[in-house]
């Protein structure tokens, strides 16, 4: 069986069954040639893939949300071209509804909740409309030329929550496509202006050792994939050839990485180094791999390279601003500053990290990641279950959030933080369109992957969940401790006990996954060192308890949490 996230396209034809009554043949026919003529070839054109018909109906896959609303779109479009001329009650309309979630496939055949929130929303959609879930309409975060009606929060049949859903308004294929409103190009530019707040990353093109000039395209094609995938991370300016260092940015906040390809026969070495404005090595590299499909090859390495220069670039960064003096710091520096000790566990370290963001805000109001970092300083308060005001937290998160959202719609991390919040707050839909949005604006961030992987595990998609946090696992050559916990989890919740075991006890430092520890090997039968891990964490945590952690946690499937539950009760961790 085969489980993964996906957008999903149901669609079926209103009043199917009168129009069969009336002429069945010329139905038929009809459907037939509607699917050939147009459904075909508009989901072909939207890199979508038909995966079921039903009668009158089908369920199609896409790879972008993007993709599926314009298709739904045009598809509707195209059906009242073709219905024109023809008496209304012979009309043949389709009901269109898009959703992301999850699809499994097993024996030819597909289930899944995210397949029955399509349906059910195509069943609420008009003839000849498309609706949509607050997931996709989250996902996709303006960027359509078109508008939307907001119908609230409906009650779907044998779903057993509400779904928020809107309603698409088509214009006429007149007035023509509806415009994609992309993120900043990725396309690779030799001189790109370059934004205040950001690290400057000098690229040089990848130098071709094969000795065979014909071979210059590999070399030129791993440096423009590898750019083009950079430039998706909000806090770098990437440039292709030496920048011009504006007096405004500071000279140390500037990186070169340069790169080798050599290809002899079936075999290709990459080498990849970064170095600082002084020339000390940041971080080096070799990839080695068997030539059998160079797209793959150079797929691999546009995930690989970017993903690992984000995490050292911020890791140096860090230890250059704190080696500064605090005076003159930019709202840059002072974001760093708080990223450095937010994750602490003491009182006085977090009220550092909130001042250090607030005069962020006051070096520069217009820089989004000060209130981002005071979002997620709320964030964490429910995430290590400390005694606060749950409504008011997740509202304080969402207003900064959602500030940081308006000065800097195209960052990452700022849907990630609103995914966590929609998630604390239940609402699973709008939760995964964020952290979808977020993958799409940035698909190599590893810390991003990383949460996502936290949020599927309490949303019960624990094989994505697995899947996921292993990406980012793979790609960050630091491999943060929390990353181990937030697999372990999703391990422990799938009944794989040793296996959770295993990834914990590569964590350097705890901390509140000793929450996690414990309940693992109480189920593993080890009930002293449960005991022994749940007295840690009550050490770090004295105010812990079962029944707020129970009370708070965003579960989608309580028979989940009540197997966590079980687990913390068994270590004898307090009610």
């Amino acid at each position: 069986m085969e489980q993964k996230l996906s957008v999903i396209m149901a669609a079926d034809v209103a009043g199917y069954s009168r129009l069969m009554e009336l002429d069945e043949k010329g139905t038929l026919a009809a459907l037939m040639a509607h699917r050939r003529e147009l459904w075909d070839v508009e989901v072909a054109a939207h890199h979508g893939r038909i995966v079921k018909l039903i009668g009158d109906g089908m369920l199609v896959e896409f790879r972008a949300v993007e993709d599926a609303v314009l298709c739904a779109v045009e598809i509707q479009r195209g059906m009242r071209s073709r219905n024109a001329g023809i008496r209304p009650d012979r009309r043949m309309e389709f009901r269109i509804g898009i959703n992301i979630g999850d699809m499994l496939f097993e024996d030819g055949d597909v289930y899944g909740d995210g397949v029955n929130v399509a349906a059910r929303i195509e069943g609420l959609a008009k003839p000849g409309g498309v609706s949509v879930s607050s997931s996709v309409y989250d996902t996709l975060g303006g960027r359509l030329g078109i508008r939307f009606e907001d119908t609230g929060a409906q009650a779907l049949k044998n779903i057993g929550r509400p779904v928020h859903i809107y309603n698409v308004f088509i214009d006429d294929a007149g007035s023509g496509p509806a415009v994609l409103m992309a993120p900043p190009s990725q396309e690779v530019r030799e001189n790109p202006p370059v934004k205040s707040g950001r690290t400057l990353l000098h690229v040089s093109r990848f130098a071709n050792l094969s000795g065979n000039p014909d071979r210059e395209y590999f070399a030129a094609g791993i440096t423009q994939d590898v750019v083009a995938a950079l430039s998706r991370f909000s806090g770098l300016n990437v440039i292709v050839r030496a920048p011009r260092v504006e007096p405004q940015h500071h000279a140390a906040a500037c990186y070169s990485l340069e790169g080798s390809v050599r290809r002899v026969g079936d075999r290709v070495r990459v080498n990849a180094n970064l170095t600082n404005a002084t020339g000390e090595h940041i971080w080096a590299e070799k990839y080695d791999f068997d030539l059998i499909d160079m797209f793959d090859v150079q797929d691999e390495l546009s995930r690989s390279i970017p993903a690992a220069l984000n995490v050292k670039i911020e890791e140096a960064e860090r230890y250059r601003v704190l080696a500064e003096p605090l005076k003159g710091s930019s709202a840059y520096d002072f974001y760093l500053r708080g990223r450095h000790i937010e994750k602490s566990l003491k009182p006085d370290e977090i009220r550092l990290a909130k001042e250090m963001f607030l005069a962020a805000i006051d070096a520069d109001p217009a820089y989004a990641r000060g209130y981002l970092g005071l979002a997620w300083l709320e964030i964490r308060k429910l995430k290590w279950n400390e005694r606060v005001d749950m409504e008011a937290t997740l509202a304080s998160a969402f207003a900064s959030a959602s500030k940081a959202l308006e000065l800097s719609p195209y960052d990452a991390d700022i849907h990630w933080a609103l995914g966590v919040v929609h998630l604390w707050r239940g609402e699973a839909d709008r939760a995964i369109g964020c952290y979808e949005r977020g993958r799409e604006l940035a698909p190599n961030n590893c810390d991003l992957l990383a949460e996502y992987c936290d949020a599927l595990g309490y949303l019960g998609l624990l094989e994505d969940a697995i899947r996921i946090g292993e990406l980012a696992l793979r790609l960050n050559p630091s491999r943060p401790d929390w990353y181990f916990w937030n697999i372990a989890a999703s391990k422990y919740l799938s009944g794989q006990y040793s296996e959770a075991l295993a990834l914990l006890e590569k964590m350097a430092e705890l901390g509140s996954a000793y929450r996690l520890l414990a309940a693992t090997y109480a189920q593993l039968g080890r009930l002293e060192e449960a005991r022994r891990a749940a007295a840690e964490l009550l050490k770090l945590n004295p105010e812990f308890s079962i029944e707020r952690y129970s009370s708070r946690t965003p579960y989608r499937d309580k028979a989940l949490l009540a197997r966590y539950v079980e687990g913390l009760r068994l270590a004898e961790l307090p009610e």
